[in-house]
């Protein structure tokens, strides 16, 4: 069988070439030409997969490295008798560990209060469901909104759902829905001008979800009112055609790398080569050994000292202001006639580094004597293996 796929998900070479004929292309160049004869086409969330793509090409399974699907039409593929296999849930530790790594950004930068209580939490599934249970650890007061899951769910309920206003009065805001235009539950423009109007001054708003999620120019005019709220945004809504002005006034801004981590890729690519080997019944094995590392990382005596320490280490393995620099840098040059194509390939190259990023359990820790027994706790707690200070 023939299978192409964007070149840049990760591993797709060490999984699937045992699979068959593999082709791999820069993502984004990925044509109907290309797809004439192929039986699957791998793809991330740069490359729109509607009809215009597939019709009249042997492609009989999609597969996208990728939690959301709003980039294919899945009412068409469905349609044509395309099956569509996704990564829902592989990436949920990396965006968590991401929101924490903006928190701490925020608050060693005095942006943001460590001992601030409550996390309003839009969405509960995978992702959001994770970053409950991880802050309610923490201690923090914790408000879910979730009404098609909480409607799902009945009275075996995880959760004790609430209304969105009650999430919008938090301390900290994080959205983890998909992005969905039409019911009763359409997510489109769900924070538009009136639910922002409802977040108190110094609130922390951590956008993670997808772009159109938030509505931009409501958003950009209540910063532009002057109102001291804290935003790190990680997906926009026309990338990679960043707003420059939205950016700017953010505390954080990225390029929807939230959910990248060597750990959640390798995952990832593994569930499509699985997915993908049972619909065309493939009798070849999978490699199942990981190719992700393990790192080591020392702790600085001054981390340990301070009360601050663990955000400290925590900022360090993410280092989100960094990347944020350079992410409103770049955005500042984008104009109206900036070539669309060259706009694509600068950010894949300010997002592909962020891939080798390793998650927390990945990390070997060391000088941890000087910590106390709390500060180890909430390392435990964040996701690190921590071993018995000697």
């Amino acid at each position: 069988m023939k299978i192409v796929a964007d070149q840049d998900i990760f591993a797709v070479e060490q999984i699937f070439r045992p699979l068959g004929e593999l082709v791999l292309l820069p993502g984004r160049q990925i044509s109907r030409h290309d797809l004439v004869d192929a039986d699957a086409l791998l793809v991330r969330s740069i490359l729109p997969v509607d009809c215009s793509l597939l019709d009249g090409s042997a492609v009989k399974f999609v597969g996208t490295a990728t939690s959301g699907i709003d980039h294919i039409d899945a009412h068409w593929l469905d349609k044509a008798g395309i099956a569509l296999a996704h990564t829902r849930g592989a990436n949920a530790n990396a965006v968590v560990e991401y929101c924490l790594g903006a928190l701490a950004r925020l608050i060693l930068a005095g942006r943001a209060d460590y001992a601030a209580g409550s996390i309003g939490i839009i969405g509960a599934g995978a992702i959001g469901g994770r970053l409950a249970r991880k802050m309610q650890a923490f201690g923090f007061e914790v408000v879910i909104c979730d009404p098609p899951l909480a409607e799902k769910s009945g009275m075996n309920a995880e959760f004790n759902y609430q209304p969105m206003e009650a999430a919008l009065d938090c301390d900290i805001v994080s959205l983890h829905v998909p992005l969905t235009f039409a019911g009763r539950h359409a997510t489109v423009a769900l924070l538009d001008a009136d639910a922002l109007s409802r977040l108190r001054a110094g609130t922390v708003l951590l956008q993670t979800s997808r772009g159109g999620v938030v509505d931009e120019r409501a958003l950009l005019q209540r910063l532009g009112a002057g109102a001291e709220l804290h935003c790190a945004i990680d997906v926009w809504e026309n990338e990679p055609r960043i707003d420059a002005a939205l950016a700017g006034k953010s505390s954080l801004a990225t390029p929807h790398i939230a959910g990248y981590s060597e750990q959640a890729k390798w995952t990832a690519t593994l569930m499509l080569a699985r997915q993908m080997a049972e619909r065309f019944a493939l009798p070849a094995s999978i490699a199942a050994q990981s190719a992700c590392s393990r790192v080591g990382l020392a702790i600085a005596p001054g981390w340990a000292r301070s009360s601050l320490g663990v955000w400290r280490i925590i900022d360090h393995c993410l280092a989100l202001g960094e990347l944020s620099s350079r992410c409103k840098s770049w955005a500042k040059g984008i104009g109206p006639a900036s070539d669309a194509s060259q706009l694509a390939a600068e950010f894949d190259v300010m997002r592909k580094p962020v891939l080798r990023r390793q998650e927390f359990s990945a990390l070997d820790l060391t000088g941890l004597e000087l910590l106390s027994a709390r500060q180890r706790r909430w390392l435990q707690l964040a996701g690190f293996r921590i071993q018995p200070a000697r």
